[in-house]
């Protein structure tokens, strides 16, 4: 059964909370009234407990749903008020109340629920909730989910209703085309970008993804290190003799992770005159859709840039092929 469901603008792709920047002003609303929303860790990969990510999602927020199954689309709203399609959450499941209060004991147990009060402090917001049925009353597997933050398509406004209860996904979505009959999609390099608070976030995520990413790649590798004040990670090929690779992990959709990283690892590998490793590789947390693979492709045929976009899945601890 195919359902529709709002979730609250993020711009920090519902990893952690980002703050008040595009939230309801409204005295009334939850978000407004302590600064941050329940479902801001929607996609945050870096939390797989038996293969599912629990989350929390406010339309599902009624006994009606626990135990059923959806594919359940999402959108959201943006500060310019245009509805955005982020993706859809394949074979979805509500979470029982015990389910909930056991994935909740094994978060405490790991430390992640402190992670996320920090996460609340350093967004702005007022640590509370911070119970089992607020925070997890969803489950799916990130493998099945068709989730979209590079290039997300706008929805045409009138075409769907922007309440916050599950909706009955009855026809498909009409979306906003360009000039050239192209979906139109929102600009994430103008929204999607870190606070004052994000700039100064430790990111748990990060740290994570690189203590993985350095496992996966010994077997491969004579020496792997991580890096202060430097590219993230460097090593040394076992079949490249003295040549060195450079690592920047980044923990945003494959577009923003390549934007970001683009400029840091060839300052790291060349500036101001000097080449330090032959091979370039960003690392991130999100499968690049097809045009994040022709960009990467366009940089290394028109510039001859060594460099690839490399993403590590949480759920299968498997990093794939550069693209």
């Amino acid at each position: 059964m195919e359902k529709i469901a709002r979730i609250c603008w993020n711009t920090h792709e519902w990893k952690r909370p980002s703050g008040s920047e595009g939230k309801s002003r409204s005295d009334s609303t939850y978000e407004n009234r302590i600064g941050f929303g329940h479902e801001e860790w929607l996609l945050d990969e870096s939390k797989i407990v038996d293969g599912y990510h629990f989350a929390f999602l406010q339309p599902m927020n009624a006994q009606v749903h626990i135990g059923k199954v959806y594919d359940i689309h999402l959108f959201t709203i943006s500060p310019d008020n245009r509805k955005v399609y982020i993706g859809c959450l394949r074979n979805a499941e509500g979470v029982t109340p015990e389910e909930s209060k056991r994935i909740f004991k094994l978060y405490k147990a790991n430390g992640w629920l402190q992670e996320m009060k920090d996460e609340v402090i350093l967004a702005g917001g007022i640590v509370r909730g911070f119970y089992p049925q607020f925070l997890f009353n969803v489950k799916f597997k990130f493998s099945e989910a068709e989730i979209n933050l590079s290039n997300p398509p706008i929805i045409k406004s009138d075409s769907i209703w922007h309440r916050y209860n599950l909706m009955d996904k009855r026809s498909d979505f009409e979306f906003e085309l360009d000039e050239d009959g192209n979906c139109q999609t929102l600009n994430t390099f103008e929204f999607w970008r870190s606070n004052k608070a994000g700039d100064i976030l430790i990111n748990p995520m990060h740290k994570k993804m690189q203590n993985a990413v350095k496992a996966l790649l010994e077997k491969d590798y004579v020496h792997l290190y991580f890096e202060k004040d430097h590219v993230d990670m460097k090593g040394q090929p076992k079949d490249g003799d003295d040549t060195w690779h450079y690592f920047e992990f980044k923990t945003y959709s494959a577009k923003r992770c390549i934007r970001e990283a683009l400029g840091q690892i060839l300052e790291y590998a060349h500036y101001p005159s000097k080449t330090r490793a032959q091979k370039l590789f960003i690392i991130g947390p999100e499968k690049p859709d097809e045009q994040d693979k022709a960009y990467m492709k366009m940089l290394r045929e028109t510039y001859h840039l060594p460099i690839w976009y490399r993403w590590h899945s949480f759920e299968q601890n498997v990093l794939h092929d550069g693209i």
